[in-house]
This record gives structure tokens, sequence and C-alpha cells, in this order.
């Protein structure tokens, strides 16, 4: 096959990765390794057969400094489990302490890429993958431009975040492939980094004008496993066959206004995804139902439930309404909100996040905790009685 038929056909893997990879990653499981280094942390996930000599490290984002160290790697999750059946290995760092933290950030993920390369070698490959501030690390770490690291994606980049001392801003000088995966919400930060090195890229040696993937959904890393096996798959095809291999973006609406950009620089990576069988089972009179914890951040005590849209709405419980959570012999007051915001502090909410399912969580509160909550734990979701 040619090159350009191998181009043509890359908009079709985005696709079909987005559709069946669930399939060929669930086939086998990673082997799991937890150690320290220099304080901290650290996850290695290795493929179940043979390395093929490729890493992922991750950069996780901004925690509390209360919080404990955890380097939390979800390998069941789809861009993971995929990576790890292809035979990448995956890691990550807790990072020696927590808040806002940059210069130890970077020092940390260089830490654990040498601990993997005194063990196992040197990778072939070596891509970075960061959230909120991870993803200016991950930024920051492009801008440095080593040979260490091929490539990287930041999603939901918090790009105006500083260390206290004021240091650790970004230069709008990236030397290495880079993919900004953004929610429309939050867009103009990484437009803006877009646009200015794409011009700055004419006069200035070495630089490497990045890339903007925009996921056409409000929120703050709100994007689901898809959307970023999709920046992962353009990142690599990037690295290994040039930036011409990027997928190109749609024509905007007609009457669309705004700031232009070119056809380089935007692409649309949302995936919308389908509404799966319900999970749940229902009462007799159809106002209540039980369902599961599926997953629970080991961070902020978040809990994953097994409830889709429709089952709220059969139950007659809609956006922005209350509804009864019960756990246990205890009985907690939910909101049907948009985020953590739809409450008080210290209030029960629950909303949708990007792969279809509902988030049970608590603001500025630990919900599994709070609920006696763990993975596989029933909860059971009631209607209030009408007035």
């Amino acid at each position: 096959m040619n090159r350009r038929a191998r181009l043509a056909w890359i908009p079709v893997l985005f696709e079909l990765s987005a559709m069946c990879a669930w399939a060929v990653a669930a086939a086998s499981f990673p082997r799991v390794a937890e150690g320290e280094i220099n304080g901290a942390r650290t996850t290695i996930a290795y493929p179940p057969g043979t390395w093929n000599g490729r890493l992922l490290l991750h950069a996780h984002g901004y925690r509390a400094e209360t919080a404990p160290l955890v380097a939390d790697l979800p390998t069941t999750h789809l861009a993971y489990a995929t990576l790890l059946s292809e035979g990448w290995m995956v890691a990550a760092t807790s990072y020696r302490r927590n808040g806002i933290v940059l210069a130890d950030a970077i020092a940390d993920l260089d830490a654990l890429r040498a601990h993997i390369v005194q063990t196992y070698g040197e990778p072939s490959m070596v891509i970075l993958e960061g959230e909120s501030m991870g993803g200016t690390i991950v930024a920051l770490i492009a801008e440095r431009g080593t040979d260490a690291y091929a490539g990287g994606i930041a999603i939901g980049a918090s790009l105006d975040v500083r260390e206290a001392n004021g240091s650790g801003g970004v230069t709008l000088q990236p030397k290495i492939p880079l993919i900004f995966l953004t929610n429309q919400s939050e867009l103009e930060g990484p437009k803006t980094y877009v646009q200015r090195v794409s011009q700055s890229t004419a006069t200035v040696n070495g630089l490497v004008a990045p890339a903007l993937f925009r996921v056409s959904r409000n929120g703050h890393v709100n994007v689901n496993q898809p959307e970023r096996l999709i920046a992962l798959r353009a990142l690599i095809a990037w690295i290994e066959n040039g930036r011409e291999t990027l997928p190109k973006p749609a024509a905007p609406p007609a009457g669309e206004h705004g700031i232009v950009f070119g056809a380089r620089d935007f692409f649309d990576a949302t995936v919308v995804p389908a509404p799966q069988p319900s999970r749940v089972v229902f009462g007799p009179d159809e106002t209540s139902f039980a369902a599961t914890v599926t997953e629970i951040s080991a961070i902020y005590g978040n809990a994953f439930i097994d409830v889709q849209p429709a089952d709220l709405a059969k139950a007659g419980i809609s956006p922005g309404s209350y509804f009864q959570l019960v756990s246990g012999e205890r009985t907690f007051r939910v909101r049907y909100g948009r985020d953590f915001s739809s409450v008080d502090r210290g209030q029960w909410v629950v909303f949708p996040n990007a792969d279809g399912f509902f988030w049970l969580a608590r603001n500025s509160g630990n919900a599994a905790e709070s609920a006696s909550l763990a993975i596989g734990s029933a909860v059971r979701i009631l209607r209030y009685p009408a007035p």
C-alpha cells in the first residue's frame, strides 16, 4: 500500500479504535508493579505479553496538599487497556508532594522514566499524557524539548497555573509534537497557545506547531475514553509518519463566526456515547431502582454508578430535582445536577460524565467514605413522593 493510501485509512482507524477497542483490550490483563522514587509513589503497568518498547507516562492534575500521595493508574479504562493489549507499558507517578507543583512533577516524571530505562532498557518511544495541571506539565516538557520524549497530549490544560514563586509559565515554544485535547468551554487558552506558536514557527527555528483537538462538550477534562484514544492514535501517527497524518478538520457550520484556524490546527474529536442497555433493576412501581458502584476515585472519593439519564427519567427524576439515595441503612438527599457547583459545599450531587453514566459526589467531600461505598456496592435511588 502506498503512502497516500495509508493516510486515507487513518480516519477509518480512529473510528474503529473508538468502536471496538473495548473487546480487544479485554482479552487479557496487565501486570502492575507499585514502588517509590524520591518520595513519589509510582505505578507501572506491563503489557500481558512482550513489551514492544513503547512507554506512556501519565501526569495527574492538581491535588490538595492534604490528599494522599497516590499513583492511580486505571488500567481497565479503554485508552490504557488498548495500549497495554498492543504491548505498550503505561506508568504514573504521584509526584513527591501535592499542591501546585510543576518543577517537582517534571523531575518525578523524569525519574520514573530513568527508573524504567535502568530496569527494562531504553524505550523506542516515550509519550506523555496529562490532565489539567498535568496538561501544563506536559506542555512544559514539550517546550524543554529533550530527546527523552517524543510527544505529548495535554487534556484540559490549565495553562495559567504558576507555582508560589511565580515560576513555571509556558513559553509558547514546543519542540516536540503536542496535542491539546480540550472541552469547548475551556478552549480559549489552548486556542491562543496554538495560534501564537503557529505564527512563530516561520521565524523561530526548532518550534513544532501544536494541534488542537476540540471536544464539543462543556466541562473540565470532561472527555471520554474513545476521545482519549483518538488523540493518542493521532499523536503516535504524527510521530511515526509526520504531521500530515493528523485528522483533517471538518468545515465550520454555515454562518459560524469567530477566530478561524488553519487546516492543520483544528479537529473535532467528539465521540457521543451511544445509550447502552439499562444496568439497573427497577422496583414494581418504577419510582426506584437499584444500581451498582463500578469505580471509586482514589483521591476524591467520587463514585461512578452504572446509571444512565434514561434510568433517572424512567423513575421520574428530572435534571435539577432531588432524590433519595440509600446506602446500607443510611439515606442521603442528592441533586441531579450538571457538576459539583450544582450544590453547596458538603451537599450531594450526581452529574453525567462523558461516557454517558453518572458520578455520585459530595461538593468538597468524600462520597465513598461518607456512604461507606466501595467498588461493587449496591445503592438504591428513590424518587421523592409528590407533595
